[in-house]
């Protein structure tokens, strides 16, 4: 059984060492060095794994700073009402886990280099990594339906290149993708006004067995608004609507959905620790509205097949978390999802 204790850790402040340009470029190194630490002539694979405080963005990013959770939308619940109509939240199996999950993979230095390629490329916001090259370890397997996305932070040029609808060739060495776009690794969260919502970072296995999930995440909802709001208010992307009325009662992308709870509230509930881990995430930090069109609301969850597809054990079943993610009932105790979820107001982007 691998524990949490065996596990190779890195913490996200070995990446934030001294200030400037030229520091920047040290801690990057150090920690593309120890995160990495793969054996010399070896070009492909993976090595350690992100400790349980690391994450993608600074700290000062709203995707990790601590939520104003008295800055609730007037409307907030109108739309949780809307929201929990749909359902509980959908179980996350092995199927959306290799699925719908997002594979992260980590590029080194001594790794190849990866041509990108998009088939799409009037998406403005996307536009300027057409024919970039990436380091990425050989062997990468983007999620398994349609969406078929990968997560690459190049520890080299400092950057997370989120791909989607990928198809990765060996023997070429690209990487081609419908469209795509890259955040700075360690900045705010935020790229070009005309992106979709892109802070969020998916819940990794080590932090449901933690017990915390220290950043942001991803949510899926049903339908939405058909707008988008602060900070994404000038966003393309904005959401489907299932009927006309969703207009003035759905989410929108760009809200940001949180758990009105205290972590003492959270640990008297009889549910294990990694439906816990999922509720304090809640309640700190929230969910980003990103996505739609899923049968009920659920959250993103880190695939498993970035540490499978390097014949390394499936980290759910290693950690020893259930095979399918249910949290469906984990609020049942104090009458449901729907009595606690509340909807941050929209905030401006930090400057």
């Amino acid at each position: 059984m691998l524990t949490l204790a065996r596990l190779n850790r890195i913490t996200r402040r070995a990446f934030l060492i001294g200030a400037g340009a030229a520091a920047a470029a040290t801690g990057a190194a150090l920690g593309e060095r120890v995160l990495h630490n793969a054996p010399a002539g070896t070009g492909c694979g993976i090595g350690s794994w992100p400790g349980l405080d690391w994450h993608l963005f600074s700290e000062t990013s709203p995707w990790v700073a601590p939520l104003d959770k008295t800055n609730v939308d007037p409307r907030s619940d109108v739309y949780i009402s809307s929201l929990v109509s749909d359902g509980p939240p959908a179980p996350a199996g092995p199927r959306e886990l290799f699925g719908w999950g997002f594979p992260l993979y980590f590029g080194r230095a001594t790794d190849s280099l990866y041509r990108i390629v998009l088939r799409e490329t009037s998406i403005t916001y996307g536009q300027h990594i057409d024919g970039l090259r990436i380091h990425a370890p050989c062997g990468m397997q983007p999620s398994t339906l349609s969406d078929g996305v990968i997560y690459v932070i190049d520890q080299v040029d400092g950057y997370t290149y989120r791909l989607r609808e990928t198809v990765i060739d060996e023997t070429a060495m690209t990487i081609t993708a419908w469209h795509g776009f890259r955040l700075q690794t360690y900045g705010s969260g935020f790229n070009t006004v005309e992106e979709p919502p892109t802070g969020m970072l998916p819940i990794r296995p080590e932090e449901l067995a933690a017990g915390y999930v220290n950043h942001t995440v991803g949510l899926h909802a049903k339908c939405l608004s058909g707008h988008s709001v602060a900070p994404y208010d000038g966003s393309g992307t904005k959401g489907k609507q299932c009927v006309s009325t969703d207009a003035t009662t759905r989410l929108s992308m760009g809200n940001v959905v949180f758990l009105d709870l205290t972590h003492a509230q959270i640990d008297a509930l009889a549910i294990p620790t990694w439906q816990k881990a999922i509720c304090k995430g809640l309640a700190d930090h929230g969910a980003l509205v990103g996505f739609n069109g899923s049968p009920s609301w659920t959250l993103t969850f880190e695939a498993p097949q970035d540490r499978t597809a390097y014949a390394r054990p499936n980290p759910y079943t290693a950690l020893g978390l259930p095979s399918t993610l249910d949290y469906a009932n984990a609020l049942d105790g104090i009458g449901g999802w729907g009595a606690h979820l509340k909807v941050l107001a929209p905030f401006p982007r930090p400057r």
